[in-house]
């Protein structure tokens, strides 16, 4: 159902149903042998390690039929990429082959995640987001949600840090991307008996 090019700090790629990319972070070399199969390419947000425009125009010219879908919100950083589709949270966009509906993230920029319909299975990817207030996802067959720390020793580490007088980067992680915590939360309020769960954007620094 799935394929994970990349998750983290260095690169963002998911590849759902062979064909439905989630972000697009990784230089053109990374996701080369996937191109001729990817029908939509689901943009985020636009951080580098989630939108590499270089890698996007090289996709755009080599795959001259390939969709590319986000908010309004970076319609400025694809100027000149031909077949992007605008969206709008909450609303469902039909693709005959699949749907997709965005949904409003809360990271330190704009972002959205995504709910991903195809071939009877419903599939929610949410990555950089501060909470999943208001975001249900009742008996989804995937759940691909950030972990990114753990709440029970980040706390410490930037009390640590802090007392050394070191830069303490893990800080801005608490208000901008979810921790393990709260996506096994919201996961465990959702899922139903099959459900699968995807770990993404786990941070290894902010684990500790």
């Amino acid at each position: 159902m799935y394929s994970v090019l990349s998750s983290g700090s260095s690169g963002n790629c998911v590849i759902y149903h062979n064909s439905i990319a989630v972000d697009m972070g990784l230089p053109y070399s990374k996701i080369k042998s996937y191109q001729n199969n990817l029908q939509i390419v689901l943009l985020t947000h636009c951080h580098g390690d989630h939108l590499n425009i270089s890698t996007i125009k090289k996709l755009a010219f080599e795959r001259p039929t390939l969709r590319f879908a986000c908010g309004e919100f970076l319609a400025e950083f694809l100027l000149g990429i031909k077949n992007v589709d605008i969206l709008e949270a909450g609303k469902v966009y039909d693709y005959s082959q699949f749907k997709v509906s965005p949904i409003t993230l809360y990271h330190d920029v704009k972002n959205f995640g995504y709910r991903i319909f195809k071939d009877d299975t419903k599939i929610i990817h949410c990555t950089d987001t501060s909470h999943l207030e208001g975001v249900t996802a009742k008996d989804y067959d995937l759940y691909a949600i950030e972990s990114n720390y753990n709440e029970e020793t980040i706390f410490k580490s930037i009390e640590t840090k802090k007392a050394k007088g070191e830069f303490t980067y893990q800080e801005g992680a608490i208000n901008s991307h979810l921790s393990e915590q709260q996506a096994r939360d919201f996961i465990f309020k959702n899922k139903g008996e099959k459900s699968k769960v995807l770990r993404l954007h786990e941070s290894t620094s902010n684990l500790y």
